[in-house]
């Protein structure tokens, strides 16, 4: 089994407090089992029910119900109900409670997040420590992860599994919908996408993915599950993620009720290209040459050069490249004569321009998409 210690968003709050409780509370703490001069008043989480994704606190309460001084430690530990999730390995807290006071210690839990794993609960036990005595007692507590339900439809899932793939493979895009009603519920599920890069704007060489919709039809608490394989098989794709979103509509409802986003690394081939900038500039004015170094086994047929200068730098002419300029960003493609960068080989260019306040040279450089050293 996966085991892993995983303590979400933690939020650790120890409140000690001494013999002078509140009547209300003193009688609550106090109904509860003492053992070991120990008594757990308290070991819930609130609220006990979140949507898919969420995290809740979990309190815990210890009573002292001894006349002397008591230190321990309590041990916090869980699992999750859903194939591929993992085990909440135990986490230590001492405690030290003064005769008649009580402990409080809040951590804060959720849904893990990991690929695969889509839980439909989690179970935390604690188990408290008396030194000199051992375990005590021990509690247990469950959070429930339950979809919001808008309009009759629920979205309880909307992943990609694995959530990381190699460019030129895909992985596998579902959709779960939960009917909350009594009654058959129809309507239709609306995915569109788009690639992304480093850069802004559509990454390069990935087409544009248009809305696509699929009706459904869902009896009294049903489901209804849509899985579709989805990546980078465009030998031209340069992206390094895909984002997914679906508007989910019912009939006879105005508006989308429901809405959900899923995201896919792409790991896209080690960088195999190397980019040298060498300015000369002088008081408002400078020339850049740029040299693109081809590292890889293979021939680079095409290529677009983009970068962004971190100064106020205006290119006004340029060589043995086409360049455009919007704002800080620059790109810079092949002409017709230097457009493949052999194995090891290299195309250099160049351009001048004007800068006002700064003349700060790039760090950063692409070529078709992929970051080069």
């Amino acid at each position: 089994m996966f085991r892993r210690v995983l303590l979400l968003a933690v939020t650790t709050v120890a409140v000690l407090s001494g013999a002078m409780l509140a009547p209300g509370a003193a009688t609550a703490a106090r109904a509860a089992t003492c053992t070991g001069g120990v008594a757990v008043s308290q070991f819930a989480f609130n609220p006990s029910s979140v949507p898919p994704g969420g995290s809740s606190p979990l309190t815990l309460v210890l009573l002292n119900c001894t006349s002397q001084t008591i230190q321990g430690s309590t041990a916090w530990f869980g699992t999750y109900a859903g194939q591929g999730c993992p085990v909440l390995d135990p986490v230590s807290y001492s405690y030290t409670i003064a005769p008649g006071g009580t402990y409080t210690l809040t951590n804060t839990y959720g849904d893990p997040g990991f690929s695969g794993c889509q839980p439909t609960a989690l179970r935390m036990n604690v188990n408290v420590n008396v030194n000199g005595a051992g375990t005590v007692t021990t509690a247990s507590a469950t959070l429930q992860f339950s979809a919001t339900c808008s309009n009759g439809i629920a979205v309880k899932q909307f992943s990609f599994n694995p959530a990381t793939i190699p460019a030129g493979q895909n992985s596998t895009l579902t959709l779960v919908l939960q009917n909350c009603t009594n009654q058959t519920v129809q309507g239709s599920n609306i995915l569109y996408g788009r690639y992304t890069w480093a850069g802004s704007g559509l990454a390069p060489g990935c087409p544009a993915i248009d809305p696509v919709g699929y009706p459904y039809t869902i009896a009294p608490g049903a489901t209804y599950t849509l899985s579709q394989p989805w990546g980078d098989t465009f030998p031209t794709c340069q992206a390094t993620g895909l984002t997914m979103t679906v508007n989910v509509n019912v009939n006879g409802v105005t508006g989308t009720v429901a809405t959900a986003n899923a995201s896919l690394v792409i790991q896209q081939p080690a960088s195999t290209c190397h980019v040298t900038y060498s300015p000369s500039n002088w008081q408002g004015g400078f020339t850049a040459n740029i040299t693109i170094s081809n590292a890889g086994s293979a021939p680079i047929n095409g290529w677009t050069l983009t970068f962004s200068f971190p100064g106020d730098q205006k290119i006004t002419n340029a060589w043995n490249a086409a360049v455009s300029q919007a704002g800080q960003n620059v790109s810079a493609a092949n002409l017709s004569y230097n457009a493949t960068i052999p194995a090891g080989g290299s195309q250099s260019f160049g351009f001048q321009g004007t800068w006002t306040s700064s003349d700060a040279s790039p760090t950063s450089f692409s070529v078709n998409g992929v970051a080069c050293s």
